[in-house]
């Protein structure tokens, strides 16, 4: 009896944190972002502006999809660079099916997709057609799109697991501080947070807002940097 009443008051006390309980994981922290969000952002590769970068995010079920793509692309097309992210993550905001595709001018066509179960396997096909899999026990895992999400949401987050080839991606997140940013939305406090690994940098700064966009980023890897600036919040049809 005294055992069922402190798994009672245990249960209440997490209701009343705010939290839920889903099997052996917990639900997260309600999200700053609406269900429809339209992130349109100016894109620079290598230094270049190549075009607009969209990421969008819709609830599906008790998990979210983002979808990021490289829009108005006379000129991404003429200097031959595309990219396009698919994610679906879990209650937990961590990543549960991830597609990347990507283009890189004088390289090829790349594609790396990962399906999170009971371990992680990814699948990667490299720009001369080859395959390769890699496969790790690892399941609390991010990608190029959800740790944009996650750390939105988990700003206190001081260690990450990527989804990468030819191996998961581990390492530290560190603060970079406040910072007044003059963006084209105005001039906003930020807060920034960088994650440097192996051959992997992501430079994110959020705003000091209840929405915490992502002002800018900066997500690099052996085929080159891409900069990132929000230039306009939308709500995608």
């Amino acid at each position: 009896m005294g055992s069922r009443t402190a798994a009672a008051g245990l249960l209440l006390l997490l209701w009343g944190l705010g939290w839920a309980v889903t099997g052996d994981a917990l639900e997260p922290r309600g999200v700053p972002w609406p269900d429809g969000e339209r992130l349109v952002y100016s894109l620079r590769w290598k230094g270049l502006v190549v075009g607009q970068q969209v990421l969008e995010a819709h609830r599906v079920g008790r998990g979210w999809h983002y979808v990021g793509r490289v829009e108005n692309q006379g000129l991404t097309q003429l200097v031959g660079f595309d990219l396009a992210v698919d994610s679906y993550v879990r209650p937990d905001l961590f990543t549960r099916k991830f597609r990347r595709w990507l283009r890189v001018p004088g390289e090829g066509e790349r594609t790396l997709t990962a399906v999170v179960g009971k371990e992680t396997s990814v699948r990667f096909v490299w720009v001369d057609g080859s395959v390769h899999h890699v496969r790790d026990p690892r399941t609390d895992v991010l990608d190029d799109a959800s740790v944009l999400y996650y750390v939105r949401v988990y700003p206190e987050t001081r260690s990450l697991w990527l989804v990468n080839y030819p191996s998961l991606v581990g390492g530290s997140l560190r603060s970079l501080g406040r910072r007044r940013l003059n963006t084209p939305l105005g001039r906003l406090e930020a807060d920034g947070y960088l994650f440097e690994q192996e051959e992997m940098k992501i430079e994110v700064w959020y705003s000091r807002t209840p929405e915490r966009w992502p002002l800018r980023f900066f997500l690099g890897g052996p085929w080159g940097g891409l900069s990132s600036e929000l230039v306009r919040v939308e709500t995608a049809p």
